[in-house]
């Protein structure tokens, strides 16, 4: 009886286990900085690789003249038998990202309605034509709590640096249902 208990419990254990929802992204990501050979003394590129199930998320910073890193270029790529293709932000989401389109949109107006009611920054946020983003202009990545961003370049002058860009930030718990 004692090795029925003992094996029943351990099947539940297993059983468990194996139905349990994701409740975070399942991804590794590696992140370095290379340097130009002919300029040594200088921040080089920051690159960083993400993968996440057959799927590469790169994303590849610049250093300003003050060592802040800022104007991404974005890369999706999905990983198949034989060779890796570019792809478009629309092709990583199922049907419904529309929907994931407009709810990134929501947040990010709400954001930038919220930034304009602070006086320290106004001026900056009055040069901004917002408007709404398709999916495919968005850079995505992922933070260090593996939550997946949405960055998007907003168009300001230099000047405005500290407000030229946004990043959307969203749990797997919100993204689960757009996801293949």
């Amino acid at each position: 009886m004692k090795h029925i208990s003992i094996i029943l419990t351990l099947f539940l254990a297993f059983s468990y286990q194996a139905t349990a929802q994701e409740t975070e992204f399942n991804v590794n990501c590696k992140e370095k900085i290379q340097k130009d050979l002919e300029y040594p003394n200088e921040q080089g590129e920051r690159k960083k690789v993400c993968k996440f199930k057959n799927y590469l998320f790169k994303s590849i910073g610049f250093p300003d003249y003050k060592g802040r890193y800022s104007y991404y270029e974005y890369e999706l790529l999905q990983i198949e038998k034989t060779d890796t293709l570019k792809i478009k932000n629309f092709d990583f989401f199922n049907e419904k990202a529309q929907e994931l389109e407009k709810l990134i949109n929501e947040k990010l107006k709400t954001e930038y309605e919220s930034n304009l009611k602070i006086p320290e920054i106004k001026e900056c946020m009055e040069l901004i034509d917002f408007r709404y983003y398709n999916l495919n202009e968005f850079g995505i990545s992922f933070d260090y709590k593996k939550q997946m961003e949405f960055h998007i370049d907003l168009g300001t002058i230099s000047a405005c640096l500290n407000v030229g860009g946004s990043i959307i930030t969203l749990n797997y718990s919100e993204i689960e249902k757009y996801l293949k």
